[in-house]
């Protein structure tokens, strides 16, 4: 896939023009990484955004423990790294690892500002992308206040299936390869106490699990287990 298309695959890219997109072709740099492969770590210069070609990212803080909590994922025409490019500290606030084999084109601070000031309809786009990220942050966190385990569960798949969900004839597939463990950090918990809130949810059918994906069959079981008190 060429860059232009892989820029147009994106939100914040996506209502420019080929011609538009091309003045940034000349500063698109291509990086790819292996499964597991640190992306960056907390406290590195925040010098490019990166657009996802092909793969998964995951961001996450680790506890001095060991202890994992994701905060959130980037799939195919996703951009990511945008809040620490754009903080006045310059620097990344959470790491970034593979989740998959992942290729992303990088495009440096400088020359990102300059388009993005020649196109005022991306800038307004990247500024959508940076508030929906701290709606997320926000989401998360009174998740952790209000709900139980298994209403974390329930809203982490609920929320997951309206980013990634893909129709099928049975449901709703969430198409990132997740597993137990990876939606245990994703919901602040043990997997031990994610393992038991989804067995009711399994056992009931509202959700089923193979190959590393989840696929939604009831999302009113699990809107009503996230509405719980």
């Amino acid at each position: 896939m060429d860059p232009v298309t892989i820029l147009r695959s994106t939100k914040v890219f996506g209502e420019l023009s080929p011609a538009a997109l091309a003045e940034l072709v000349p500063h698109l740099r291509e990086r790819t990484f292996a499964t597991n492969q640190v992306v960056w770590l907390e406290g590195d210069p925040a010098d490019a955004l990166y657009i996802l070609a092909d793969g998964a990212l995951k961001s996450h803080r680790t506890s001095r423990e060991g202890h994992e909590v994701i905060l959130i994922f980037n799939s195919v025409g996703d951009v990511a790294g945008e809040v620490g490019l754009f903080h006045p500290a310059q620097v990344r606030h959470v790491n970034v690892t593979a989740m998959a084999p992942t290729r992303c084109l990088t495009i440096g601070r400088e020359p990102l500002l300059g388009f993005l000031s020649r196109h005022p309809q991306a800038m307004l786009r990247m500024l959508e992308q940076i508030a929906t990220v701290a709606v997320k942050a926000a989401s998360s966190y009174s998740g952790l206040a209000f709900n139980d385990i298994r209403g974390r569960v329930a809203a982490a798949l609920l929320a997951l299936a309206d980013e990634y969900g893909e129709r099928t004839p049975t449901g709703v597939r969430i198409r990132l390869r997740l597993s137990q463990a990876t939606l245990a950090a994703l919901v602040a918990a043990s997997r031990e106490n994610v393992n038991r809130a989804l067995a009711g949810f399994l056992a009931s059918g509202a959700v089923s699990y193979a190959d590393r994906q989840f696929e939604i069959h009831d999302p009113t079981a699990l809107e009503t287990a996230r509405n719980l008190p």
